[in-house]
């Protein structure tokens, strides 16, 4: 039971109890109606003004309208019964952690949405843990695109940093869902952790630039404890991670928030996505090629997989990937790609027994990679090979650097970006 109907509950037994305490009392004189009512009324007051403080921490988690045209059009062609489909892209908090899937914000916030059409909405959740918007943008056509949604939430906050590279990428992640021909409605997601840690500002500024409907959970919290409204432990199994109850609270506040969304807005028919992304959106229409890639694109072509012969182990979210083979003489893994940034996706983890690779570009050592990573729990990670100011041809060459040949080595897959010309 969450904080504001607990405080209903108590309220009424008072009630209660202070109505039938006062018809026991024999020798005080007839109880008449108008004195009943004089002590409901009084009592009454009291719960509105104990209600202010909650109703007020709901209130924060509202952040801007943005131009909900788009939004509202898309409510009502799912609740005409047309065929739609809803989608989630975010870390552990959007996959459930902790939690059972039916009792995470996304699956409550699709019912929500979906109402009784629930047989014509796809739902997508495409969270997976431990995971940034640098991530959640290259797998972005593979996770959530091929669904053509409809309506898309982006939760990254607590994952991301404050660095340039995820201001752009959760930036490229925005305006390309924008620009899908389609035309999905964005909903933008801020939560933040109990030591106070959230990427909200700078995510904000890029919701203002594209004039996006925006929910602070973060806010809402804050104001909260701050206020000693709430206790973190009532709505949290650790530091980050809601249990049942808090992702009760969030579809409560994301209800609040969409009642603001459909009574107020700008409903304009002529919004327009930007050329430019707030950041330039430098990797806008990521690629990603998996281990079952076959060339189609003439933007990557992978001409030689080297000793990188063994499958992957894989990871959630990535089955299919590249496993360096100790005892294969195949040399290096070769590939040309024509982009303006590369990322390799790699498993990465705390360990000894993880290796090193290196990355050549046109012959000349352009990277190296050590996947023994204090950050790294056996998470996929992205890392940023290079970038560059415009779209070029190369010739990439990937091998394990010398000495860590009998370690891990996994690509889980190859990602790419060609933005010509790209303003940074």
């Amino acid at each position: 039971m969450n904080l504001k109907k607990c405080t209903v509950a108590v309220t009424a037994a008072v009630l209660c109890a202070g109505v039938l305490s006062a018809c026991s009392e024999e020798n005080s004189g007839t109880v008449t109606e108008t004195s009943v009512e004089t002590e409901i009324t009084a009592e009454t007051t009291v719960v509105a003004e104990a209600l202010a403080p909650y109703d007020e921490m709901v209130a924060k988690s509202f952040v801007s309208t943005g131009n909900t045209h788009r939004l509202k059009q898309k409510l009502e062609k799912i609740r005409s019964g047309e065929k739609s489909a809803v989608a989630f892209i975010g870390g552990s908090i959007t996959e459930g952690y902790t939690v059972q899937p039916d009792e995470c914000y996304a699956k409550l916030t699709y019912d929500f949405i979906a109402g009784e059409h629930t047989d014509t909405v796809e739902y997508i959740n495409a969270g997976i843990s431990g995971t940034p918007s640098i991530l959640g943008n290259v797998r972005l056509e593979r996770d959530v695109l091929s669904h053509s949604p409809d309506i898309v939430f982006i939760e990254f906050a607590v994952n991301d940093g404050g660095e340039k590279i995820y201001q752009e990428s959760y930036d490229s992640m925005v305006k390309t869902i924008l620009s899908q021909e389609n035309e999905p409605a964005v909903v933008l997601l801020f939560n933040r952790t109990k030591e106070g840690h959230t990427a909200q500002d700078y995510m904000k500024q890029i919701g203002e630039y594209y004039e996006l409907p925006m929910i602070s959970t973060a806010d809402a919290f804050t104001y909260g404890l701050d206020n000693s409204i709430i206790n973190w432990e009532d709505y949290y199994n650790d530091s980050s991670h809601p249990s049942p109850n808090g992702h009760e609270f969030f579809l409560e506040l994301i209800t609040h928030c969409f009642e603001e969304f459909e009574k107020d807005g700008t409903d304009n028919p002529d919004y327009i996505v930007r050329p430019l992304g707030k950041h330039s959106a430098p990797y806008a229409n990521a690629v990603l090629a998996e281990a079952d890639y076959d060339n189609s694109n003439e933007n990557l072509q992978i001409t030689d997989i080297g000793s990188f012969d063994k499958q992957a182990s894989g990871l959630s979210g990535f089955r299919k990937g590249w496993a360096f083979n100790p005892e294969s003489e195949g040399g290096s893994f070769k590939f040309t790609v024509n982009a303006n940034a590369l990322f390799l996706v790699c498993s990465r983890k705390n360990s000894d027994a993880m290796g090193k690779i290196e990355v050549y570009i046109n012959g000349e050592k352009a990277k190296t990679i050590n996947l023994n990573d204090p950050s790294g729990w056996g998470d996929p990670f992205a890392y940023q090979v290079i970038k560059w100011q415009s779209v070029k041809t190369m010739e990439v060459e990937v091998k394990a650097a010398e000495g860590y040949e009998d370690k891990l080595i996994e690509i889980l897959g190859i990602a790419y970006s060609s933005n010509d010309p790209v303003s940074f």
